[in-house]
């Protein structure tokens, strides 16, 4: 059985003079260095107030499909995100 839900949820987030970024931290699988998942979320940021949770898995970051390309990318595209104030992620949450 599949523990994440398919139905992809999109998120804007932009920074509060509190947070340097969203706070949330983003990883990866070690060895494909693709299936993102958001591994921590703080209690209190920009991205728990928006909804993410940990463990949700990052489908797209600024429109950009990011389920197969490489960590580093996904990076890139969360910094112009930020750099232009108006990140926008979609994830799939997952179920318990």
């Amino acid at each position: 059985m599949n523990k994440f839900n398919r139905n992809p949820r999109t998120y804007t987030l932009r920074r509060s003079d509190s947070y340097d970024g969203v706070g949330m931290s983003i990883s990866a699988d070690s060895d494909t260095r693709t299936n993102h998942i958001i591994r921590d979320v703080e209690e209190g940021s920009p991205a728990a107030r928006a909804g993410l949770r940990k463990n949700d898995r990052l489908i797209s970051v600024n429109g950009v499909n990011v389920e197969n390309i490489d960590f580093g990318d996904v990076l890139i595209l969360v910094r112009e995100g930020l750099s232009n104030d108006n990140l926008q992620v979609s994830v799939i949450h997952e179920t318990d």
